[in-house]
């Protein structure tokens, strides 16, 4: 009995899930409202991971923007460009709450490479705005995101954040020259392609874009390079900085 309770198992083996999430986007609706039901506790883990505390269902916005995004996700989600369902369902789902946590918050702290010129002061940091219980739920997530994603460009040029904190220009002038520079860098496509093929500053052909000296370009090249990664990426907070820059405001460092 067994044996055949096994074989029996096997003939009916469990539909992959992106040939359900196929069915439900040809407009079966008893399979989705099933498949979020079967589902739900995903959608729940997912919220409380990126909230970075347990969310309850009762009274809870952050789960009703979930729910909205896990069905989102299955409208949107492309097998073709998205191999894995649940991994993409999760992006979707942190974007649409990080929008909301934008909207909803009102004081927004201002962070500068200073804060972390040393592995000491970036464990400080993490610790303070990175805690599960801390208010502001926003800079938990993006911030952090920003910050990782903004390493891994840097040590690509063999630049960590302590060391550009030391080479950073020192006054506003210098500082609002070199962060222009960057600028330029970024905005030609030519150039800034080059630089990340070579993973060097095109020095020669930058030079012909600005109206300084090369010495000028040389000394503050580490810094030059990261203006350009941050402009030419997706970090919102740290091209905040660069506008702060650009207008003559508080220094970056």
């Amino acid at each position: 009995m067994k044996i055949l309770h096994l074989f029996k198992k096997n003939e009916s083996p469990k539909e992959p899930v992106n040939a359900l999430v196929e069915k439900i986007q040809k407009g079966d609706k008893a399979l989705r409202e099933k498949f979020i039901s079967d589902y739900n506790r995903f959608i729940i883990k997912t919220v409380s991971n990126i909230l970075g505390k347990y969310i309850e269902i009762e009274n809870s916005e952050e789960y009703s923007i979930g729910l909205l995004a896990f069905n989102e996700a299955i409208d949107s989600y492309d097998p073709k460009r998205n191999t894995n369902f649940f991994n993409f369902c999760e992006q979707v789902i942190r974007r649409r709450i990080i929008d909301y946590l934008r909207s909803t918050q009102k004081d927004r702290n201002v962070y500068t490479f200073s804060q972390f010129d040393d592995e000491e002061h970036e464990s400080k940091f993490e610790e303070q705005y990175l805690r599960s219980d801390s208010s502001y739920a926003f800079e938990n997530i993006e911030i952090k995101e920003e910050i990782i994603a903004f390493k891994e460009k840097l040590s690509e040029f063999g630049i960590t954040l302590k060391e550009l904190v030391l080479i950073s220009p020192k006054h506003k002038d210098s500082m609002k020259m070199a962060t222009n520079i960057g600028r330029k860098l970024a905005q030609n496509d030519a150039l800034f392609n080059k630089m990340m093929k070579t993973k060097n500053l095109p020095i020669v052909e930058l030079l012909k874009e600005v109206d300084v000296s090369r010495k000028t370009v040389e000394k503050y090249r580490k810094f030059i390079i990261a203006v350009s990664l941050i402009l030419k990426s997706n970090l919102d907070d740290l091209k905040t900085h660069i506008r702060d820059l650009e207008e003559g405001g508080k220094d970056l460092v």
